[in-house]
């Protein structure tokens, strides 16, 4: 124990000590505070892509959420990412990283200049992003007290405070430097916990029908109702397109070939590291652990490394879940303090406000942020997984049509993008807290309606006077 301390501690500092070095580059500029001065190459961003995207729910749970829920609904959700990256590769990537701005809400203003749109894309991003927070924040607390016998609360404060910093100073460029980092650390890691697995069982093929005797909802579609395995690939599939801490990425990019290089190459190393975890470590779980306690089905992960693993492996397998909670947290506040300070403080209301001005309330945000989730984490829900993946279909039904159609389709209106904008977010909000929907199904509903009223508004009504005019830049907009 006091080995995964040690590691965990050191891990620890190496970020702070990255994020202050970022500090001295960064001093009160925009450009490299929000989007690392745009020169990103295709290793580093697609290391940090990956980083942003395996997030503690893809590290930490999927094991024990394959043993309670099943592999359909873990693969769905693992079907659904690849696709994603493929989705935005293909439809965004170039147009976004062509218009050379901070944030998925720069594009809208730009395509739909509009107030209503402005507004409400923020408060969508900072709601849906905070609750992603929540989840990962509980995946640190899962180390602090599994791995580091550290109390929950005790856990969940010290890992909180310690993301809070370093994005605090250091600002993406911190963030991306810790990513590489990170996003490496998380692929070796899991290589190696699979290989340790993998030899403690007697043959995959025997351990492979053991588990699925243990576990009869293991490969079977019973666990959940059809809607939940669509709705999780559908939710992640259209997500990655508007995600904000995944598209502040490409705007980071040096050029647009390497922001689609990149999504592409990190999409492989993703489905790699995700089918060790889900078809080496989840039935590893099931043989060799024993009688497994699923009342928290998070923890199964580390339970599992504790069987396997002698104590330095322990302490980097803790290190490497905290890399993908970290890495996906810190993308998840810079999503949140860009929201605020430069599309909500800089754009609407101090357009003349000052670089360090706007550094300095994006610093302040990442705090508020910050403390709020961790207050909120004090109550942790039971599936990290349905968590974060109910945040990022709220975004993917709210945005998803909006971003797209707007790019490829010339008939877009603005009213046709609030329309969408509000039936999408409404809709999900509505089937999400005012009914027991099946997990992760409420984007069957938000999304397809998103779609026909943006559609069906923008046939009927004329574009804005000045749309997508606003700016001297441009982005190209499809027929």
């Amino acid at each position: 124990m006091s080995m995964a301390i040690a590691i965990v501690v050191l891990y620890f500092m190496v970020l702070v000590v990255i994020g202050v070095m970022a500090h001295r580059r960064v001093k009160g500029s925009t450009d490299e505070f929000f989007v690392a001065g745009r020169s990103l190459g295709t290793f580093t961003n697609s290391w940090a892509f990956l980083a942003s995207l395996a997030s503690g729910g893809s590290v930490l749970a999927t094991v024990g959420t394959g043993l309670a829920l099943g592999w359909p609904y873990g693969s769905a959700l693992l079907a659904g990412a690849p696709v994603g990256f493929v989705v935005a590769s293909i439809l965004v990537a170039r147009p976004l990283r062509q218009l050379g701005r901070y944030t998925v809400p720069d594009y809208f203003r730009w395509r739909y200049n509009s107030k209503i749109i402005a507004w409400t894309v923020p408060i969508i991003i900072v709601l849906a992003s905070s609750a992603y927070i929540v989840a990962q924040l509980k995946g640190a607390s899962i180390v602090a007290t599994y791995v580091l016998g550290v109390d929950y609360r005790w856990g969940l404060w010290g890992a909180g405070i310690a993301f809070v910093l370093y994005v605090a100073i250091g600002g993406f460029l911190s963030v991306t430097w810790n990513d590489i980092f990170q996003g490496i650390l998380m692929v070796a890691a899991v290589a190696g916990f699979a290989v340790a697995v993998l030899t403690a069982m007697d043959g995959y093929g025997a351990s492979y029908n053991e588990a699925m005797d243990r576990f009869p909802n293991l490969g079977a579609f019973a666990a959940l109702p059809m809607a939940s395995y669509v709705g999780a690939l559908v939710t992640w599939a259209a997500a990655i397109s508007v995600t904000p801490h995944v598209i502040m990425r490409v705007y980071s990019s040096k050029d647009v070939r390497s922001a689609r290089i990149s999504l592409n190459v990190a999409m492989l190393i993703f489905g790699a590291m995700m089918l060790m975890i889900t078809f080496v470590l989840t039935p590893g779980a099931a043989v060799l652990m024993g009688d497994i306690d699923l009342s928290d089905p998070d923890a199964v992960f580390f339970a599992l490394s504790e069987t396997v693993l002698n104590p330095l492996m322990q302490g980097i397998i803790a290190a490497a879940v905290l890399a993908a909670i970290m890495s996906t947290t810190a993308g998840l506040l810079m999503a949140c303090n860009s929201a605020v300070a430069h599309d909500i403080y800089a754009t609407l209301l101090k357009p003349d406000a000052s670089e360090k001005s706007i550094v300095r309330v994006a610093g302040a945000t990442t705090w508020v942020i910050g403390l709020i989730a961790i207050v909120l984490a004090m109550n942790p829900p039971e599936f990290l997984v349905v968590l974060y993946t109910a945040a990022v279909g709220l975004l993917a039904a709210s945005c998803f049509a909006p971003m797209v159609l707007g790019i490829w389709w010339s008939k877009a209106t603005t009213s046709g993008a609030i329309a969408g904008l509000l039936a999408g977010s409404i809709s999900f909000a509505v089937a999400f807290i005012g009914f027991d929907m099946p997990a992760s199904s409420e984007v069957l509903i938000g999304l397809p309606l998103s779609i026909v009223a943006m559609v069906v508004v923008s046939l009927v009504t004329k574009p804005a006077e000045h749309e997508h005019e606003s700016e001297e830049d441009s982005a190209p907009v499809h027929v």
